[in-house]
């Protein structure tokens, strides 16, 4: 199907309260949404065991274990994530399993996707995204390509997370604490790409990707308080994230190496980042190839040069409108069937709207 309009979908969008306890803050969430959490993790744990053979030899027997549901394991793991970095997302996680009524195991595979698939070497799983001014303001525009599994589409929904008065808005996946894309009206967006690992650190127990931006998010703080909190801390593996304020020249690439940071800033009409490193040259040669094949004999395609390299050409004459600015990343080379969610983002205005694979 085509991507379709959010508010389209009749879809709901979850109130979160910051405010409540972390044991009950998603309670309404996993007990209305049980069945759907349930056929998502079902999806995620069948692949993590298909592939259990990519995964470093450190964590392989733990991933095989949670993907089979193997009691007291999940908890065994999530205490260690929690002596780690001490937050109450482990809580959220555990309560999520409870009122959902799936496996603690599962659950806390679902919630560590990204940084599994970072250890585990599958690339190809990507997002394209490019921030520019139109009238003035920064409009952040992004496509995730993110089909591990395919059912990440029409499990997405929107999280409100509130406290205080202050919110924002996170285009998220049933079951995850963790934060992907988010959109914080009259102060910032930001969202997060895959990078590659060759050239990084990889840190077992430090914060996973996901569960950092959401930290981060949840300060409700400024543009120049994302950008600083995004390299506050080491993460587990590597990641870029992609993040616009509200004023012409807030415009940031983050560059995440596990434990060090890069960024870039708007030099041109237009910032984009794909899947690779750009914009530092010596970070460049840990690209890697654009095919290859795996230890199983199954081969791999990145095409996020060429993703890239479209952007770029389109976007030398920059976008007027906010529909326009659609449509520069709506081609063959950018949008295809893999492009699970899409969405734009102008926080001085207070706009956003995002699209979803049904």
């Amino acid at each position: 199907m085509k991507l379709k309009p959010y508010e389209e979908t009749s879809l709901p969008t979850y109130d979160i309260d910051l405010e409540a306890p972390p044991d009950v803050r998603w309670k309404h969430v996993a007990q209305k949404e049980a069945q759907n959490i349930g056929r998502l993790l079902d999806d995620v744990t069948e692949l993590c065991v298909e592939r259990a053979s990519s995964f470093p030899l450190i964590v392989r027997p733990l991933v095989v274990a949670a993907g089979k549901g193997l009691a007291g394991l999940g908890g065994r793991v999530i205490d260690k994530l929690a002596a780690s970095y001490g937050q109450e997302y482990v809580t959220e996680i555990r309560s999520i399993a409870k009122h959902a009524d799936q496996p603690l195991s599962h659950v806390m595979l679902g919630n560590l996707t990204y940084d599994l698939c970072q250890m585990a070497g599958i690339y190809g799983l990507g997002c394209s995204s490019y921030s520019c001014n139109i009238d003035g303001m920064p409009t952040l525009v992004r496509n995730m390509d993110w089909v591990w599994p395919r059912s990440t589409g029409k499990h997405t929904r929107l999280i409100r997370f509130h406290a205080l008065g202050e919110h924002y808005t996170s285009v998220s996946v049933l079951g995850c604490v963790g934060v992907v894309s988010a959109f914080s009206p009259g102060k910032w967006a930001v969202t997060i790409n895959q990078a590659p690992t060759e050239g990084t650190t990889t840190s077992y127990f430090q914060w996973p990707v996901l569960q950092r931006l959401r930290n981060v998010c949840d300060q409700m703080g400024t543009y120049r308080d994302v950008v600083t909190g995004l390299q506050d801390y080491e993460t587990m593996t590597s990641f870029f994230a992609h993040v616009i304020g509200t004023k012409p020249k807030q415009h940031t690439v983050i560059t995440g190496l596990g434990d060090s940071f890069r960024h870039r800033g708007m030099k041109e009409a237009a910032l984009i980042q794909t899947n690779h490193f750009a914009g530092h040259r010596d970070l460049e040669e840990h690209n890697g190839p654009e095919r290859w094949e795996d230890e199983e004999g199954q081969e791999w395609y990145c095409d996020s040069n060429n993703r890239a390299k479209s952007l770029t050409k389109r976007l030398k004459a920059p976008p007027r409108t906010l529909a326009e600015a659609r449509s520069k990343i709506c081609t063959s080379a950018v949008t295809s069937t893999d492009t699970m969610q899409q969405m734009i983002f102008q926080p001085a205005s207070g706009y956003s709207r995002i699209w979803v694979r049904r």
